[in-house]
């Protein structure tokens, strides 16, 4: 080094006039011009990821407000892995509460409500916790009232659809439970009630719902006090529904049904045909003349009866007719009604929603005017290959529909399903992953512009 720096002149050359001046400005416009650079290039992969990732992570929403008249979308959304629950984001009241997936190779169903006022869809953690228990919907669609399925409980869950919160109503000594039926003003629900124990001499798999209906005895709670009043000569109480007035409800019994008032006074009784038995939580028709009845679902081991079909653990599948009973021996009734899967509620006095399932496996629903006969499809289920990651079809199960909706009911053109916000984890992965991608992708882009605006400043030297 000593004889390097020996070799070089004692003055060293003189700069042309400037020079120094040039060099720095270049150099610090190279460093603006790279920064620029830089940002672009990040805010162009910010932009794609806006648009990648964006469209799919839901921010949290308020309930909808409730519109002018309650509607149904003209057909359901398909299953999703990505539907945020009621306690992360309330949906505001509901129109329908249903089961919806396949348990073939994975126990993949969701208890889902769908909102009343906009493409809201929620699942209702409540029941998974409680392994999907008998439940009902609300009559106004703001509430969902549950059982539990994993054994005796000491209480019902009320949830409130348009806070997410729960409110428990304690029911006293552990027990089976089977909800039957909602008052149409909200304030009484009947079920019914029993000891229940771990095994079953049947080999039933759903312990609580076939020992409960072979058992039970009705009980009636009110809502707004939270005590339940046993009815003990109503017993087993497979099957139960309100009038209109709310005040009354017939509960079947055998072949008979039983009429109750809210305070517990039997006043008097309707005899059913064989083989049939009263329409679950729907069966009193609107303008209170006569009662809906169903098939039995299947054969039991009780003299040829189910024990009640509440609707628990019912699918889509089975079509059978509807047969009206007067309250009235000779009293007039309109003709039955064929081809149907499940009575759902009543549209008017002259009109009824039922739900339908065609040859294909395809469910829909639909308007039905009695005496005439005529249908008006609603809206139809995806029951396509969309389950178990894709590889079964869906079903649909325990579907209620919020009955005190029903007259004012509309049909909307189906938009983009508004299923909430991710869960927390899997928005982070995915907004990194498709960060880091992005950012390999503009590695490359970035290195070549830093590299053309470097030459000058090279260049100046």
């Amino acid at each position: 080094m000593r004889e390097l720096f020996a070799t070089l002149p004692d003055d060293p050359p003189s700069l042309p006039p400037g020079y120094l001046d040039t060099v720095l400005a270049r150099g610090r416009r190279a460093v603006r011009r790279r920064r620029i650079g830089t940002a672009a290039g990040w805010a162009a992969a910010l932009l794609v990821l806006a648009v990648l990732v964006v469209p799919g992570v839901q921010l949290p929403a308020q309930p909808a407000a409730p519109s002018a008249k309650p509607s149904l979308p003209d057909r359901f959304a398909g299953y999703s892995i990505l539907t945020s629950t009621v306690a992360k984001a309330p949906p505001g009241r509901a129109i329908a509460l249903y089961g919806y997936g396949n348990g073939e190779a994975f126990n993949m169903f969701q208890s889902l409500v769908v909102g009343a006022d906009g493409d809201t869809y929620r699942q209702v953690d409540a029941m998974e916790e409680r392994d999907r228990p008998s439940a009902l919907l609300a009559p106004d669609g703001t509430r969902v009232l549950l059982g539990d399925d994993r054994g005796a409980t000491a209480d019902l869950i009320l949830v409130d659809l348009t806070t997410g919160k729960r409110r428990s109503v304690p029911l006293g000594d552990p027990v089976g439970v089977r909800l039957l039926a909602w008052s149409p003003d909200g304030r009484h629900v009947a079920y019914s009630a029993a000891p229940v124990t771990r095994t079953d001499e049947f080999g039933t798999i759903n312990v609580v719902e076939a020992q409960v209906a072979r058992t039970g005895t009705l009980r009636l709670l009110d809502l707004s006090t939270g005590r339940s009043t046993e009815l003990p000569a109503i017993k087993p109480a497979w099957t139960a529904s309100f009038a209109p007035d709310s005040r009354r409800l017939a509960v079947q019994v055998g072949q008979t049904a039983h009429l109750v008032d809210v305070d517990g006074r039997e006043y008097g009784s309707v005899p059913l045909p064989h083989g049939r038995e009263l329409a679950a939580d729907v069966g009193w028709s609107l303008d209170g003349t006569f009662l809906a009845t169903v098939p039995w679902l299947t054969d039991g081991p009780f003299n040829g009866t189910t024990g009640g079909d509440t609707g628990h653990g019912t699918f889509l599948w089975k079509g059978g007719d509807i047969v009206f009973v007067p309250f009235t021996a000779g009293g007039t009734v309109p003709a039955r009604v064929p081809d149907v899967a499940q009575l759902l509620g009543w549209g008017s006095a002259g009109s009824m929603i039922v739900a339908t399932v065609n040859d294909a496996g395809h469910a829909s629903l639909a308007e039905v005017q009695l005496g005439a006969g005529t249908r008006r499809t609603l809206t139809h289920f995806d029951t396509g290959s969309t389950c178990e990651l894709g590889t079964q079809n869906c079903q649909v199960v325990d579907l209620h529909l919020a009955t005190g909706l029903l007259t004012d009911l509309t049909v909307r053109s189906a938009g983009r399903p508004q299923r909430g916000p991710w869960p927390t984890l899997l928005n982070a992965a995915v907004v990194l992953g498709a960060a880091f991608l992005l950012w390999r992708w503009a590695r490359p882009w970035i290195r070549a512009r830093r590299a053309r605006v470097e030459q000058p400043s090279q260049s100046a030297h």
